[in-house]
């Protein structure tokens, strides 16, 4: 087998004056990056030395092309990343003239930005099908021409999301930072790994894949432990903690070193990012000695309790870490590590606790503020507390007040809720309806106990979503006439639009299966004669109009403004806790 690998910057992946294009084969999956994805890249890049490393890429050689067999993620989100630079960098442009210092600079790396991402009218990355096509039609804006209408295709989200979100505004408000994130990006490299033909390939993608470990900084971190005389048997009492089954999850210890050091070993406000792991804990070992170990030991075990694999969704630390809320981990670390110094009682914790699950529950919606924003005002936060000295209630009233202008505003949330929900964060939106449950409905008592965190048998949550108007892709008639009585073919493209929204949501028990049945089976659906649809008397079921044989848009929209405002009752932070 001929194995030819090679370091390669994105620039010389796309170099201008190549015809090499890369092919994504027909046998691949679609793009699937998510936002936070793109943003932990975005970050990496942004925050790392240049020249920083983002992975491999493996492609099998044929004529001119290259199949990408493993790395299509990742060069697809790199290329969203450059026209999007692109057509920022024409907005400045737009309003420059030629004195401007950044002119020529600009012109150039338009220029480049086009031949990188175009080889004459043809794009260099050949995507999948549909991606294929918005992909091409995103880059018209190269030649003056404007995009068509594809802003509902996932593709196109996430472009939208990377032009407007992480490219644009207050993080680049000059055409110079933007040519700095710009250079970082083409420097970036990527180790690519070309095969003769698609067998080897694969025999290489599956050696890529194995279980084998690769050396990772924490490896090199216990080294930097040890060389300052250290006790590996400490070092194996730090990574006890996050064993499971034996199994080691180096994933959340790496985490706990990042946010211990975000937490308490840092004025800047930036968060660690993990190539710097190595070098900054050096410096504490030498400044801290090796003893520095039983800090890290004593924290760990809090972090453990933040980080907490329960499965339940209360308005706890538990529910906190169902809610992607990684990125207020130091400051929920320093404060629980000084609790006592804070003079902070466990009810006051539980008031900062609440203010920063309705923050997640509204940003996992709206997705604003950008997470690297969010971490950085409240690792800003944790430094104005250690310098004011805030403790007690004047400590709680000053994080409320500071969350509170962190959280989106409403109409975005609203806005976002009409685009749907379900499809965006799962756990979320669990979240959403059982906190609605529990603050308004009366179904759970004394003699019928709370269960809305019970598993089944099987491991299975007891309680599960249940879509009214059905996602599944084969209707029945009795729905496409409900959804669309004047043309059955439209019923699915309507479908698509409201499946996931709030309103078409509610909880049932039992994991039953009520699926793609009539609106009127679902009311009355009864597994082992308990009825476990839709008359079942929770409160998520009272805003559905049971009377009725039908449950269309029209219901939908007047449930969805209903559970609304009884969710914005439940998550916007609006008043103080002491006075």
């Amino acid at each position: 087998m001929k194995i030819t690998p090679e370091t390669k910057t994105l620039a010389a992946i796309f170099q201008t004056n190549s015809s090499v294009h890369y092919v994504i084969p027909v046998y691949q999956r679609s793009y699937s990056w998510k936002d936070e994805q793109i943003e932990t890249l975005f970050d990496d890049i942004k925050n790392e030395d240049i020249g920083y490393y983002v992975g491999n890429l493996l492609i099998n050689t044929d004529a001119s092309s290259n199949n990408v067999i493993d790395g299509q993620q990742r060069l697809t989100t790199l290329s969203l990343m450059l026209l999007a630079i692109h057509e920022n960098l024409t907005s400045f442009y737009q309003k420059m003239n030629q004195t401007d210092p950044d002119f020529e600079k600009v012109s150039e790396a338009r220029l480049d930005i086009k031949r990188q991402i175009l080889d004459g009218d043809v794009v260099r990355l050949r995507l999948l099908d549909k991606d294929q096509t918005v992909w091409e039609n995103l880059v018209k804006v190269l030649q003056g021409e404007n995009p068509g209408k594809w802003g509902n295709y996932f593709l196109s989200k996430r472009y939208k999301y990377i032009r407007n979100e992480l490219l644009k505004g207050p993080l680049f408000p000059t055409p110079s930072e933007l040519l700095t994130f710009y250079k970082k990006l083409v420097n970036i490299e990527l180790l690519q790994i070309s095969v003769p033909n698609i067998s080897d390939a694969y025999q290489v993608f599956a050696s890529l894949n194995s279980k084998g470990m690769p050396l990772t900084p924490l490896d090199l971190l216990k080294n930097v432990y040890l060389s300052k005389k250290g006790d590996s048997n400490k070092w194996n009492k730090l990574k006890e903690g996050f064993k499971k089954n034996d199994e080691e999850d180096a994933a959340k210890l790496t985490s706990f070193i990042l946010n211990n050091y975000d937490a308490f070993e840092t004025d800047s406000t930036s968060s660690l990012t993990k190539g710097k792991i190595v070098k900054s804990y050096d410096k504490i070992f030498k400044s801290k000695g090796a003893d520095y170990i039983d800090v890290l030991i004593k924290r760990a075990k809090v972090y453990l309790k933040i980080a907490n694999t329960d499965n339940a969704y209360r308005w706890d630390l538990s529910g906190l870490a169902k809610l992607d809320a990684t990125t207020c981990y130091p400051l929920v670390l320093n404060l629980l590590c000084n609790q006592v110094n804070y003079d902070l009682s466990d009810a006051q914790f539980n008031n900062i606790l609440a203010d920063l699950i309705k923050l997640y529950v509204q940003r996992n919606i709206a997705l604003t503020p950008k997470a690297s924003n969010l971490r950085s005002s409240l690792n800003g936060l944790r430094k104005v507390i250690v310098e004011n000295g805030w403790k007690s209630n004047e400590l709680v009233n000053k994080i409320h007040e500071k969350i509170k202008t962190l959280q989106p505003r409403w109409d975005s949330v609203h806005l976002a809720l009409q685009d749907g929900i379900y499809d965006k964060n799962k756990k979320t939106t669990r979240f959403i309806l059982i906190s609605l449950e529990r603050n308004y409905g009366t179904f759970f008592n004394k003699s019928n106990p709370d269960s809305l965190d019970d598993y089944d048998s099987n491991g299975n949550l007891r309680w599960s979503i249940e879509h009214i108007i059905p996602q599944g892709i084969h209707l029945l008639d009795t729905w496409k006439d409900t959804l669309s009585p004047d043309d059955r073919d439209l019923a699915t493209e309507i479908q698509a639009q409201y499946v996931h929204r709030l309103g078409n949501l509610t909880l049932t028990p039992y994991n039953s299966e009520m699926g793609n049945k009539s609106f009127v089976e679902k009311k009355e659906f009864k597994v082992s004669d308990s009825l476990v649809g839709l008359s079942l008397k929770i409160y998520l079921n009272d805003s559905i109009d049971k009377s009725k044989n039908t449950f269309g848009i029209n219901e939908l929209k007047l449930r969805q403004a209903a559970l609304e405002e009884k969710m914005k009752e439940v998550f916007l932070i609006y008043r103080v806790h002491f006075s």
